[in-house]
């Protein structure tokens, strides 16, 4: 170590490992060049630290993505971490087997553009999100600073417009329902759940016929944990659970459950239902559609012919942000009919 004086100032230097460094600069007293020398050791021997370790380390991208994704099937449902994975492996085959630091901007942006080429923009943006979000992850489980999809932005995209539903599609399809299968769609269109919320339901916890509620769950939040709330039981509603009731299966403490007693799934609950919809919708003689749709129909029924505001609507699809619930009622022209009958010819005859 070596300190010493010129006439613009303190000078300074050290040996570290047979190799001399020294100071850029000078400093204007001899305590800020030791100072220098103290916290230049020290930032140098946290590097080496921190580079033995990541050594110690699999960084690979393959073994770091298996990782996220035993953790996201913790955190997320099947369907995101099915989405996420099949990102990630797609990635992977582009990419090799590389460490994650490994990874530059360009690269991201060549994977998501064919993908874009591909098949559209939106899945490119998908694609983009689930490899941020695994970088994220990165971060917070090794505190390694390196993002190559940052500089990526979104590609614009049109999306296309979901068909709404006639009610009287709906109506129909409730009729041709019998039995079990009839609850279940009508518990769709008293809630406007989302299909596995009410498919999760259990009759301890989620059906209240006393206090005339429901409990629907989601982990629709950014920590993805599970939260609940209620909703009032209508008397529709209340009728097509209490039957169920009186005819629910023995010991399953599911609401919708496996009903056939030659079934190896006997009394355990729905996973998706999707062909008793599709075979409803064909034997009602209606377009088909989905359990989804429903959810979007009973947003656009209440907000654009029930008059209700967008606030209670918000409540009735638990959403967090209205920009969502906006989503759903979008394409609504009602509100504008009495401002756009004013350009109808009889009314310019007295100007």
């Amino acid at each position: 170590m070596a300190i010493w004086k010129t006439k613009w100032g303190w000078r300074a230097d050290f040996m570290l490992n047979g190799e001399r460094i020294m100071a850029e600069g000078f400093f204007k007293y001899k305590d800020d060049a030791r100072q220098w020398i103290k916290d230049e050791k020290e930032s140098r021997k946290n590097q080496k630290r921190s580079s033995s370790q990541d050594k110690g380390r699999d960084l690979s991208f393959w073994t770091l993505a298996q990782k996220y994704l035993a953790d996201c099937k913790i955190n997320y449902d099947k369907k995101t971490v099915g989405e996420k994975k099949y990102c990630l492996e797609r990635f992977y085959k582009a990419v090799g087997d590389v460490e994650v630091t490994d990874i530059d901007p360009p690269t991201v942006l060549d994977f998501i553009n064919k993908r874009a080429r591909s098949q559209s923009n939106n899945a490119a943006n998908k694609d983009r999100k689930n490899l941020k979000a695994f970088y994220g992850w990165v971060l917070e489980m090794y505190g390694i600073m390196h993002d190559p999809t940052a500089p990526i932005k979104k590609k614009p995209h049109t999306k296309k417009p979901r068909r709404l539903i006639p009610i009287q599609d709906i109506l129909k399809v409730m009729l041709a329902a019998k039995g079990h299968d009839r609850v279940l769609i009508g518990a769709y269109w008293h809630t406007g759940a989302r299909k596995s919320e009410v498919l999760r339901w259990t009759w301890a916890d989620d059906i209240n016929f006393e206090e005339r509620w429901v409990r629907l769950g989601t982990r629709k939040n950014k920590a993805g944990e599970m939260t609940y709330e209620k909703l009032w039981m209508n008397d529709d509603l209340y009728k097509l659970l209490m039957w169920q009731w009186k005819n629910r299966h023995p010991t399953s403490p599911y609401v919708f459950c496996h009903m056939n007693p030659k079934s190896k799934l006997y009394g355990k609950p729905y996973v998706a239902r999707w062909k008793l919809l599709k075979k409803l919708c064909r034997e009602a003689n209606v377009e088909p559609f989905g359990y989804h749709d429903i959810r979007h129909t009973v947003a656009k029924y209440l907000n654009d012919l029930q008059k209700v505001n967008l606030k209670k609507v918000q409540q009735v699809l638990r959403h967090r942000k209205q920009t969502t619930t906006e989503i759903y009622v979008e394409g609504n022209y009602t509100d504008t009919k009495d401002v756009m009958g004013l350009l109808e010819l009889k009314n310019l005859e007295n100007f």
